[in-house]
């Protein structure tokens, strides 16, 4: 009896969870994020509000990933091989200066990094 109640309480708190994650994001701006050797490329300027970055890493030989910080915020990609994505979900505040980058190796320093203010 413990067992099916405890089971029916995580359906119904894993279905709370997911109608929360469909509803936060259903306006949300989709920004595409470009991964290449040593540079990202932004499909789009970011909006304030809620931000989809679809990140896809096109180089054939590097593993990418992307950092996005700013207004106390910080939000993370996996890595990602080559000819993967990943979507990274963020709530951007306006006329805040976000800073993005990829922390794999130095290629950051290579030029994998940039910023903007969300408007």
């Amino acid at each position: 009896m413990k067992l099916i109640l405890l089971t029916t309480l995580a359906a119904l708190a894993a279905a709370v969870s997911l109608a929360a994650v469909a509803q936060s994001a259903p306006n949300a701006q989709t920004v595409r994020v470009t991964a290449n050797s040593y540079s990202f490329t932004l499909s789009a300027k970011p909006k304030a509000g809620a931000v989809k970055f679809v990140i896809r890493n096109v180089a054939e030989d590097d593993g990418h990933d992307i950092w996005i910080r700013g207004g106390g915020k910080t939000w993370k990609s996996r890595t990602l091989g080559p000819n993967r994505a990943a979507t990274v979900t963020a709530t951007l505040k306006k006329g805040v200066r976000y800073s993005f980058w990829c922390s794999i190796g130095s290629h950051a320093k290579k030029g994998m990094r940039g910023s903007f203010v969300a408007r």
